[in-house]
């Protein structure tokens, strides 16, 4: 006897029950011709003949009733358990666990999850907000939202870039009147800057474009706070522009050195590596890119690049 596929054995109980290949179909949302050859399959595994099969109507040979009878309640059992499994839906359903930035996720990716959970009745979504990277694979999670230079390196993992990210300078309205407003980047040397841990050139406490040192007055590793810094006027800001665009709108954020922008890196949608990613996690991704390619194309807060 050949290996059993359990699939083909659900399809077959499927057939029994209803005792029409076309209602086995229907039942299990696919068609016809896939029941016939998984039915083909399970006979030629198991050797034996299942199914008497006429132009009008199928029955159960010997084999195929003794088989139906051992099993029994398991059979049915079975049967419902595989028809149940979330990946073998027409819709995608099911559980999705993703991870994000505290910043990115609440400015971007709620309105993105929103629009996708109304887009998708049937999945249900488990959102992680964090500094710190996490190990997708050990901790369990589908998906990740990442800012990354290149691709990772990590066999583990598998990425779609679906963005681009800049980082830009902005400064509260009473934060330039009282110092000014640089025009050049020069002329930060004269003004306190306030940055993200990890960003460039600021992180580094190092050198501009121009030459220029850049006064320091606080690095913190959440971009809310750094917002809120700018905002309450503690100096000029390097920012990334989906953070600070609704400030600028408001009237609340100024942006500075207009022509300097440098780039952040781009979005990654990273999932754990396999032959075939499920349904659910397909439909993130693809709801994803178009989200951000419509937003890209009305000006919006992600995929500027």
């Amino acid at each position: 006897m050949g290996t059993m596929d359990l699939n083909h054995l659900s399809v077959f109980a499927a057939v029994a029950e209803t005792a029409s290949f076309t209602a086995a179909a229907r039942r299990l949302g696919v068609p016809k011709s896939t029941v016939s050859r998984a039915v083909a399959s399970l006979e030629a595994s198991l050797g034996v003949r299942l199914l008497q099969r006429t132009t009008r109507s199928v029955a159960l040979t010997t084999a195929g009733q003794a088989l139906v009878d051992r099993l029994g309640s398991r059979l049915r059992a079975l049967t419902e358990a595989l028809e149940g499994l979330p990946e073998l839906a027409d819709e995608p359903s099911g559980s999705l666990r993703l991870t994000a930035t505290a910043d990115f996720g609440t400015e971007v990716v709620a309105e993105i999850l929103a629009g996708f959970c109304r887009r998708y009745p049937r999945i249900t979504v488990e959102m992680h907000l964090a500094t710190r990277p996490v190990d997708l694979v050990k901790e369990g999670y589908d998906a990740a939202f990442r800012f990354l230079g290149n691709k990772p390196r990590d066999s583990t993992l598998v990425a779609r870039k679906v963005g681009e990210l800049s980082l830009q300078f902005y400064a509260s309205p009473a934060y330039l009147a009282a110092r000014g407003t640089p025009r050049s980047v020069d002329d930060l040397s004269e003004h306190d800057c306030v940055a993200i841990a990890g960003t460039s050139p600021f992180a580094r406490g190092g050198v501009s474009g121009a030459g220029a040192r850049l006064h320091l007055r606080l690095v913190a590793d959440d971009g809310f706070f750094v917002r809120e810094a700018v905002r309450h006027g503690m100096g000029i800001g390097l920012l990334p522009a989906f953070l600070a665009q609704q400030d600028v709108l408001a009237g609340s954020l100024v942006r500075v050195l207009p022509r300097w922008t440098t780039p952040m890196g781009g979005v990654f949608l990273v999932f754990p590596s396999g032959r075939h990613l499920p349904k659910k996690t397909i439909a993130l991704r693809d709801h994803v890119v178009e989200a951000l390619r419509v937003q890209k194309a009305r000006g919006g807060r992600a995929g500027e690049g």
